[in-house]
């Protein structure tokens, strides 16, 4: 049994070496993103800010990070992401009024955001901390594998506090005690993550 496992593999290590076989790679994201259907759905969910238009919006979005658009998509992807920007005002009333499926699509914009779009994410979410704490949470908490770096949402204040270290200070300690105020048993681990990250990082 010993002498088949070794010869097994010996045998694919030489495929390998010979380029027969292929060495297994992680999952890719979605390759392809229907950018026109993608900016049609947003604008007609930033004159009917609902909940089904929220949902129907997401669903052009890749579920996960790790996107990148292919040449051929670069132009349809900065054009998408300039109309988005420029239309987030809904998306952020939404957002302050506790609507958890306009939450989640801010979420799910991480996927294709980059620069500006993606700072004015950080800093639309940043605000729900204390809005709406256990939505914030709920919505953090369903939507982690989203966010690559806590602080871009945690402690980015935007343009509120620029050149102001005592507002930044005073909003810093805000942010810390509401979600510290948030009991939900089902919130304490991303709740205790927060915290602990704030803490170590004041």
């Amino acid at each position: 049994m010993r002498d088949n496992t070794l010869t097994r593999g010996f045998l694919w290590a030489l495929c390998l070496a010979l380029g027969l076989v292929s060495r297994p790679g992680p999952l890719r994201a979605e390759t392809n993103v229907d950018w026109d259907s993608l900016r049609a759905s947003f604008a007609h969910y930033a004159k009917e800010p609902t909940d089904e238009n929220a949902g129907k919006v997401a669903s052009f979005l890749p579920r996960g990070l790790g996107y990148s658009a292919p040449s051929s998509a670069r132009r349809n992807h900065l054009e998408t992401e300039r109309f988005v920007l420029k239309h987030l005002g809904p998306l952020e009333g939404q957002i302050f009024r506790g609507k958890s499926p306009s939450v989640k699509l801010a979420y799910r914009f991480y996927t294709v955001a980059d620069g500006e779009l993606a700072e004015s994410l950080d800093i639309m979410l940043g605000k729900l901390i204390c809005r709406n704490p256990r939505l914030f949470l709920r919505e953090l908490k369903a939507n982690r594998h989203l966010v690559s770096r806590l602080d871009s949402i945690l402690m980015n204040y935007g343009s509120d506090f620029a050149g102001d270290e005592a507002g930044h200070a005073a909003e810093f300690k805000h942010r810390l005690k509401c979600l510290r105020k948030v009991r939900d048993p089902e919130l304490q681990e991303i709740r205790d993550e927060c915290v602990e990250y704030m803490e170590m990082n004041p």
